[in-house]
C-alpha cells in the first residue's frame, strides 16, 4: 500500500523535519517528497511557524501499524502524545497519514488548503510555492523541489 503522509514541526523544526526525513528513509528504504514550506500555525495559536512537508511511501504495514510507527518517532523527537491538548500546542514532530492508494496515485486526496500545493508538486503539477526551505537530511539537499530519496 501507498500511503501520503505529512511532516510538521514548530520547535527546532529544520532540525526535527530533517532527522525525521532521514529516519524514515532509513526504516523505508525510499519515500517521494515534496517541498518542505515554512507556514504560520492553523489550528492552534503560536508564536512559532511551522515547517511542513509531504511525503509517499510504500509500505506493507496496516494504516494502524504505520501510524504506530510515526507515533514512536514523535516521542523520540520529544512529542508527549499524553498530554490532551497535543493537537493545539507547540511540537517537535508531527506525522499523519492523509491517505492510502493501492497504485500510489493520490491525485483525487483531499488536504488542508496549506498543503494542497505540495500536493499538486507530488503529483507531478507546476507549482509555486512560496516559503521554501532546504533541509539536508541523509547528507543530501532536500526541501526546495520534490524528490525520491533511497537508503
Amino acid at each position: 500500500m501507498f500511503y501520503l503522509c505529512s511532516i510538521g514541526s514548530n520547535m527546532e523544526p529544520h532540525h526535527h523535519v530533517s532527522s525525521a526525513i532521514g529516519e524514515l528513509v532509513t526504516q523505508f528504504g525510499q519515500l517521494s517528497l515534496s517541498s518542505v514550506i515554512q507556514t504560520k500555525p492553523v489550528g492552534m495559536t503560536s508564536p512559532h511557524d511551522f515547517l511542513n512537508c509531504l511525503f509517499v511511501v510504500e509500505s506493507p504495514l496496516s494504516s494502524g501499524e504505520l501510524k504506530g510507527h510515526f507515533v514512536a518517532l514523535e516521542q523520540a523527537h520529544g512529542r508527549d502524545r499524553s498530554d490532551p491538548l497535543c493537537k493545539v500546542k507547540d511540537r517537535p514532530l508531527d506525522i499523519d497519514i492523509l491517505a492510502s492508494h493501492p497504485l500510489g496515485d493520490f491525485s483525487a486526496a483531499r488536504v488542508d488548503s496549506y498543503l494542497e500545493a505540495l500536493l499538486a508538486e507530488l503529483c507531478g503539477e507546476a507549482v509555486t510555492l512560496t516559503g521554501k526551505t532546504a533541509l539536508y537530511p541523509c547528507g543530501q539537499r532536500v526541501g526546495t523541489a520534490p524528490r525520491r530519496l533511497s537508503h
